[in-house]
């Protein structure tokens, strides 16, 4: 069972302008690799979406052709 503390430390708190854009901290850009003028892809379910890189995407549906 994952413990509210395990979620937390995952969360990176952001914010929408005023033009419906999210920005995405430096932080998280370097450690994803992507940069300005990159592709991403949202999953939405329910209340939640999930942004993905184009690598985690083509992973991701690997796994479905299998």
């Amino acid at each position: 069972m994952i413990s509210v503390v395990e979620v937390l430390e995952k969360l990176v708190k952001t914010k929408l302008d005023e033009r419906g854009r999210i920005y995405i901290p430096k932080e998280v850009r370097e450690r994803l690799f992507i940069k300005q003028g990159d592709i991403l892809y949202i999953e939405l379910e329910g209340d939640c979406f999930t942004v993905y890189t184009g690598k985690a995407i083509v992973k991701r549906l690997t796994r479905f052709s299998s």
